[in-house]
């Protein structure tokens, strides 16, 4: 297996809470479920949100209240994947770059522009509110907070955007165009998001199955140099495509395995030594038979042990970055999952990981049919 780009610290705000622990010990509770919902008092919406969290009660109030949802969140996540290496950082800040990837960040201040603007006029914008429509603030937001000077890219690919991240991270410190770089999955719960996606029937209700969108925001820092313990490192990446509608998961698995086929060979690992596989079922049905698709011409013999988290904490772009989190935290040794598998892994005799597997396979495609995939090792 190659030697790989090192994971050198982890940050995160989930469903769960904020941080790794809250995280960490949700998934080591198998009756653990989100509060679903704005808290409203509306209809009961599909979405898992971090209870009662404010970025000022994390980082300086000041520093809160010029932040949007989506860049509060994101900061408060790099802070904590951040603290543990310790001030000043052990890089170059015009060497540390961001790579981050987001569904929907920037939905609320556009919302708001576009009322003031259809309701009264253009000239009653609220020009605090500008900065934060685009989808690539909350990485604008996270570098100047941070004083990171290196590369700066956001990635607006749904639901593998948090993956794309990764491998576009590794291509930087490949080309030496960074020493360090914080990759991130964002997203934000915005009524008008969920209520556009239950209409169209892919969110769950109690008579229909479906997925849960999620709110937070995860963050990997790679590293060319690990200056603590790694936790894992990256080893392979490949990506495919298929023509497919925007809004519908590809009918065919051909290009879900042809990423993976890809990453296991620049890992310079065969699929039957795949030790622990990260599901991407989210709920929705078309996914789950594409995934079972995928397993058994992926594995057509070999059961590697499997954790599946998406369906409990949510999709998007950081439930793509979610998913690898949790695979990290498997590798690293400070995790074992008790959360149930989904059906079709059950039935097909995978099993939840018993000891900490060696390697781990993170895969996902997105809805227009673009995959990718990623394949880690342990430190």
């Amino acid at each position: 297996m190659r030697e790989g780009w090192n994971i050198v610290s982890l940050g995160t705000v989930s469903p769960a809470g904020v941080g790794v622990d809250a995280l960490r010990a949700a998934l080591a509770d198998p009756s653990w479920q989100p509060r679903l919902g704005f808290g409203d008092g509306g209809a009961e919406l599909a979405v898992a949100r971090p209870v009662a969290f404010a970025a000022k009660n994390h980082i300086p109030p000041l520093v809160a209240r010029r932040l949007d949802r989506s860049a509060g969140l994101l900061a408060v996540a790099a802070r904590e994947a951040l603290s543990p290496l310790g001030g000043p950082l052990p890089w170059s800040l015009e060497r540390i770059g961001v790579c981050a990837a987001t569904w929907n960040a920037g939905t609320e201040a556009l919302v708001e522009v576009l009322k003031a603007v259809f309701l009264a006029s253009p000239d009653e914008a609220p020009p605090a509110q500008f900065p934060s429509t685009v989808a690539n603030a909350p990485a604008s937001q996270l570098a100047i907070l941070e004083k990171l000077g290196g590369p700066n890219l956001t990635f607006f690919e749904k639901q593998v955007g948090g993956l794309r991240t990764v491998a576009e991270a590794a291509r930087l410190l490949a080309h030496g165009r960074a020493d360090a770089v914080l990759t991130c999955g964002v997203d934000e719960a915005q009524w008008l998001n969920a209520e556009s996606y239950d209409r169209l029937g892919v969110l769950r209700r109690a008579d229909r199955p479906g997925m849960v969108l999620a709110e937070g925001a995860a963050v990997l820092v790679l590293a060319r140099t690990a200056p603590v313990p790694p936790l894992g490192r990256l080893v392979g990446w490949g990506s495919a495509g298929s023509p497919t509608p925007t809004h519908r998961y590809p009918v065919r698995p051909e290009a879900l395995e042809a990423a993976c086929r890809s990453a296991l060979a620049r890992a310079a690992l065969p699929a039957e030594g795949v030790e622990l596989y990260v599901s991407l079922a989210n709920g929705i049905p078309a996914l789950v038979e594409l995934e079972a698709a995928l397993l058994d011409l992926l594995f057509p013999h070999h059961r590697p042990a499997a954790m599946a988290v998406t369906e409990r904490l949510g999709e998007g772009a950081f439930g793509g970055a979610l998913r690898i989190l949790t695979a990290l935290l498997a590798l690293s040794g400070t995790l074992v999952p008790a959360w149930p598998l989904p059906d079709h892994l059950a039935h097909r005799a995978f099993r939840l990981p018993t000891h900490r597997p060696a390697n781990a396979l993170v895969a996902g495609v997105a809805g227009g049919g673009s995959a990718v995939a990623l394949v880690f090792a342990a430190p």
